[in-house]
């Protein structure tokens, strides 16, 4: 009982309590002038004095609803949406209602281009057939991943016609790789709905060396370095711009995701831009070799403008 006393509102008891006393306030103030009124048989507009006690006990409780009226609308903005602007909301909720029950109905499980697994690395050096092979193995355990999902049985077997000549064309070209291996990603061929059916793509990217050690990745510009909340926009831009960076140079979005910086490079380049006067310039260097697979590691120089 004290639980839920305590769980009402306090504010909405505050403003019941306010309306109530400013409530009880006018209509003794009615009452003693209605009181008054009679007892000298005062006269409006010439009218009998009995009629001038209804307009007076009429007109206060007009009054007593302006007041209520615009007390509320003064402490509370729910109450001032609610007076003045129900149209606008009532708009508001039919959109949203609509938007949700078509979620309801649509509902993506999967995004277009969406990673349904790790990667897998290739060799192309291996031949045609064992490529194949491979690839047909990848192809049904990422069919059987459809009953994961709220969609229908993927019902393509590896050794149809029709699935063969997509393996064997994924294959040829990891071939045409050689001597590079190359990196497979099953990802949604579009969008997948609950429901709906299980479509997927092999996305295949050649592991190429995309940076060489020491190789400048990306870099961004500080206006004033010393201002700290400067210094850190520019890093969170830093990071995504060697993300940006690495998939425009081959490597695949979700490999390129989650960029590396060594704890001790960052803490030295923050380091060094608080001791920077002026604008300065934050260069993305790449740590190692990296090819397409990864990992991309950086280590970060502060030089300045």
């Amino acid at each position: 009982m004290l639980a839920a006393l305590f769980a009402i509102d306090i504010r909405g008891a505050g403003t019941i309590a306010i309306i109530t006393i400013v409530a009880g306030a006018i209509a003794y103030i009615g009452d003693r002038v209605g009181h008054q009124v009679g007892r000298r048989r005062m006269t409006l507009f010439g009218l009998r004095p009995r009629y001038t006690s209804t307009i007076f006990a009429v007109g206060f409780g007009m009054l007593i609803a302006l007041v209520v009226v615009a007390v509320v609308a003064l402490v509370s903005q729910q109450a001032r949406e609610a007076l003045f602007s129900i149209n606008k909301l009532n708009q508001q909720i039919t959109t949203l209602t609509q938007q949700r029950d078509q979620l309801l109905q649509d509902p993506v499980v999967l995004r277009s281009g969406e990673p349904l697994s790790p990667a897998f690395l290739v060799r192309s050096t291996d031949s045609q057939q064992a490529i194949e092979d491979r690839i047909a193995l990848l192809f049904q355990a990422v069919a059987n991943l459809s009953h994961n999902y709220p969609v229908q049985p993927y019902r393509t077997s590896p050794n149809s016609a029709d699935a063969r000549a997509k393996i064997a064309s994924v294959a040829r070209y990891i071939k045409s790789l050689a001597p590079a291996s190359a990196i497979v990603i099953p990802v949604a061929g579009e969008n997948i709905f609950r429901g709906g059916p299980w479509r997927f793509t092999l996305a295949v990217y050649p592991n190429r060396l995309i940076y060489r050690k020491g190789e400048i990745i990306t870099s961004v510009e500080v206006d004033d370095a010393k201002d700290v909340s400067r210094d850190q926009a520019a890093l969170f831009a830093l990071n995504s711009a060697i993300s940006r960076s690495a998939i425009d140079h081959g490597m695949p979005a979700m490999l390129a995701d989650n960029p590396v910086t060594a704890p001790q490079s960052f803490n030295q380049a923050v380091v060094q831009l608080t001791a920077t006067n002026g604008p300065a310039v934050v260069k993305a260097v790449a740590a190692n070799d990296t090819y397409a697979q990864g990992p991309l590691v950086a280590t970060l120089s502060v030089s300045p403008k």
